[in-house]
């Protein structure tokens, strides 16, 4: 996320072609798919197994600590969040950027609009579930 965030994107609008360079990130943001759904995969098995370690599953659900509850729900956003932009959005803004920006309905420009600042959000997820987790780990 990161990597295509800060790295990719820039890299592709210096492209003075912007077919071929929705093409490259295309096909870079498909190499990184398998990645980053290892990734969120392997955060969700592992932070189960290891919440044993911070709460008590016997204990009701209001004596568990607040960043435990931030830290479930940031996750369940991320997964939410990535694949709406991954399997959902992908494609249609796929096939609305090959259409005329005057065939565009309202609605549809919106889309192309929030498409991105999307997955700048998977991004901000993936860091608050950091944060959360080190919050929790320091108390």
């Amino acid at each position: 996320m990161l990597f295509l965030s800060l790295v990719a994107v820039p890299l592709m609008r210096q492209d003075s072609d912007p077919l071929t360079a929705q093409r490259g990130f295309i096909s870079l943001a498909r190499r990184f798919r398998t990645l980053v759904w290892s990734a969120l995969f392997i955060l969700v098995v592992t932070g189960s197994v290891l919440l044993g370690n911070v709460i008590n599953f016997q204990a009701p659900l209001t004596s568990w600590p607040p960043v435990v509850f931030t830290k479930l729900i940031l996750v369940f956003l991320l997964a939410v969040v990535s694949f709406s932009h991954d399997r959902i959005m992908a494609q249609k803004v796929r096939t609305l950027k090959s259409m005329a920006a005057s065939e565009l309905s309202a609605g549809e420009k919106l889309l192309l609009r929030l498409s991105p600042l999307l997955g700048r959000l998977t991004l901000l997820l993936g860091l608050g579930v950091l944060l959360s987790a080190v919050i929790m780990v320091r108390s």
